[in-house]
């Protein structure tokens, strides 16, 4: 058999032979400039990457600042109330969950203080995050490395929503308020209107009520609500107030008094308040007269939402923007507002 006239046997001997330094393809000029730019561009994102990782797991970059000092200066301090929950994912993890937002304002020249209610389903835009419900922000802002965390996202929508600084936080659980107002001894509330909360078949009558803990949350938090004026979102926010602000009135009563709160607080308390701004707080409170309580609800409409990252009921200004919930935030401390 000829095996130098076997072309395919040739072809194959040939394509393995090795190829001349001088058959080797160079780079051009202008494709090793682009290869070290690629290595260049690659190794700044690296770099990039590790800076954002490193700052966003720093402790510092989870906290928020407490600017107390800055309120004192304007005579009004506003500290943020996040009632919260713990609601499980799929995967086993726990996200917190706003139940509850109310806004302290305090004159410290005066004592004069103001309570309002901000709808945790209040529709706003939250942060780069797009048109959510104002409770979202915790959860997004956890998840997105947000400074201050979701707690951090929270305070900085609110500001936007009102028009109004808040100078520090304190977040709570419902077990939390159970806890306090155990240890305090039970509070008095005076209840306005009769609830019939049919989970527990617990009835609260007109008239002022001594309740424990486990009553008290009842009567404020229960989503198990008989009538629709009882379990509208506006009547809860009303009794969330009756609530925490009889728990407030109690503890503010002496010094001593806030130190039986401390053992009782649970995982989800937190709070960015120095021990000396809690005691010019309440030092506040006790020489001003009684706590002012504002509700957006004459103001607000409520809607269904069918987004991609929402769907359910939420709430929204009647006249299109917070204008009007931002002259109401203002004049808190100022004039009385119906």
């Amino acid at each position: 058999m000829n095996v130098d006239g076997d072309s395919s046997y040739s072809r194959f001997k040939r394509a393995d032979l090795p190829i001349s330094p001088k058959a080797r393809p160079r780079p051009t000029g202008v494709q090793k400039v682009l290869e070290w730019s690629l290595f260049a561009v690659f190794g700044c994102t690296i770099a990039l990457a590790g800076v954002a990782l490193y700052a966003t797991n720093r402790p510092e970059h989870r906290l928020v600042p407490n600017r107390v000092s800055s309120g004192i200066a304007s005579d009004r301090v506003n500290v943020l109330l996040i009632g919260s929950s713990l609601v499980k994912r799929a995967g086993g993890e726990n996200d917190i969950r706003i139940e509850s937002l109310m806004l302290l304002s305090i004159q410290p020249s005066t004592g004069r203080a103001a309570m309002m209610s901000i709808p945790a389903d209040l529709w706003t835009k939250v942060g780069r995050y797009g048109q959510r419900p104002l409770r979202s922000a915790h959860q997004v802002g956890d998840a997105g490395g947000y400074p201050g965390g979701g707690t951090g996202l929270t305070v900085d929508t609110v500001e936007s929503i009102i028009d109004e600084p808040v100078h520090a936080y304190a977040r709570f659980s419902i077990q939390d308020v159970a806890r306090l107002v155990d240890a305090l001894g039970g509070v008095d509330v005076e209840i306005k209107h009769g609830v019939y909360e049919y989970r527990s078949k617990f009835r609260f009558k007109r008239g002022v009520e001594h309740f424990d803990g486990r009553h008290a949350t009842r009567y404020a938090y229960s989503g198990y609500i008989a009538g629709i004026a009882a379990a509208n979102r506006f009547a809860r926010e009303e009794r969330q107030q009756d609530v925490v602000l009889a728990a407030l009135s109690k503890a503010m009563k002496t010094k001593d008094d806030l130190d039986v709160l401390q053992p009782a607080l649970g995982e989800l308390a937190a709070t960015n308040l120095a021990p000396e701004d809690t005691d010019m707080l309440a030092s506040a409170l006790r020489r001003g007269d009684d706590v002012r309580r504002i509700s957006f609800a004459p103001y607000l409409d409520a809607f269904d939402v069918k987004s991609a990252a929402y769907r359910g009921e939420a709430v929204r200004p009647r006249s299109g923007d917070f204008t009007t919930l931002q002259k109401i935030a203002d004049a808190a401390l100022v004039a009385r507002v119906h």
